[in-house]
């Protein structure tokens, strides 16, 4: 289908960038300098209980690995030949880089096997919750898978709507139509779709911001002809609307009682087919599909009430 998103990118960062992007995290570095161009991929953290009670199966090489109080209880409970014995998975994966919180001292078997094997070791004086928090706010935005798609995503009474469709089918005329219906343009021709926490929010290029193509006139400013209230910078997307050209034959969904979503980046988003042909208005459609979906949150479902009103019609009058 014309506008399918491309393969999704993973942003990737060194430790050495980590350090500058969380200064509420006050790091200090105990060891391991060697290895801060480790790379950094994920937001996650991950806590090192299972792993050093000996099951390192799922350890993740490219997130950032906590060692709290619990971790260090464990390890001065052990005696001390067995402590090297109980890291050495950790450090054997050269993972990216331990953080011990809370201001902790670590055992110095911790800080041999850092300097051995060049692993970043860092403190900070947070307590582990706050340190997980303040690593997820400063890594979630910068790290978030990435993917990008043709189409034109606009703000249809709050609803983010992306329209795919190919090449020529009218996906930048029908933006404009609703853009001069005091809706508002996000992204024309290429949206950046990236996924944070469990929603997908779309944006333009840097470069394409606040600009459309329109075939016979060239590049428009939509800022400049229609005011900063007819754009925003990004957008989270709710709906997805594939434009097609209409055949006769086509079997369309005439009652919109089957709910249709598609997955991006692991994100549901519910979508829709819409035929377009000569006479019909899709720009006042679109505005439509946006309020049915508010109505949809509100638990108010149009064509599922219209056949339990059939049926319970169809009853009434067998009897």
């Amino acid at each position: 289908m014309a506008g399918t998103s491309s393969e999704a990118f993973y942003p990737v960062i060194t430790v050495r960038e980590f350090l500058g992007l969380i200064p509420k995290a006050k790091f200090e570095l105990l060891a391991g300098e060697e290895g801060l161009d480790r790379k950094i991929n994920r937001p996650r953290v991950q806590k090192l209980g299972l792993i050093l009670a000996g099951f390192p199966k799922f350890i993740h090489q490219e997130r950032v690995h906590l060692v709290g109080n619990t971790e260090i209880e464990y390890l001065m409970s052990l005696p001390e030949k067995d402590r090297t014995k109980a890291l050495m998975p950790v450090f054997e994966r050269k993972i990216s880089c331990l953080v011990i919180t809370k201001g902790l001292v670590p055992p110095e078997e911790l800080v041999a096997l850092a300097r051995v094997t060049k692993t970043p070791l860092l403190r900070s004086p947070l307590r582990t919750t706050f340190v997980i928090q303040n690593i997820a706010e400063g890594l979630q935005d910068i790290l978030a898978p990435t993917i990008s798609c043709h189409g034109v995503l606009v703000d249809v009474f709050g609803i983010g709507t992306l329209l795919r469709g190919e090449s020529s089918i009218g996906k930048s005329e029908t933006a404009l139509d609703l853009i001069v219906r005091k809706h508002r343009l996000v992204a024309d021709d290429i949206v950046e779709i990236r996924k944070k926490s469990d929603v997908l929010i779309g944006r333009a290029p840097e470069a394409g911001a606040g600009y459309m193509e329109l075939r016979g006139l060239g590049i428009i400013n939509i800022k400049d002809l229609f005011g900063i209230v007819a754009v925003r910078n990004e957008k989270i997307i709710d709906l997805i609307v594939d434009l097609k050209t209409w055949k006769p034959g086509d079997d369309i969904d005439r009652l919109g009682d089957t709910e249709r979503n598609e997955n991006l980046l692991g994100v549901d988003v519910p979508a829709i087919e819409m035929p377009v042909a000569s006479g019909r208005n899709i720009s006042i459609i679109l505005e439509v599909a946006a309020s049915n979906l508010l109505l949809k949150r509100q638990g108010i479902y149009s064509a599922q009430e219209f056949i339990q009103k059939q049926k319970e019609r169809f009853q009434n009058n067998r009897q």
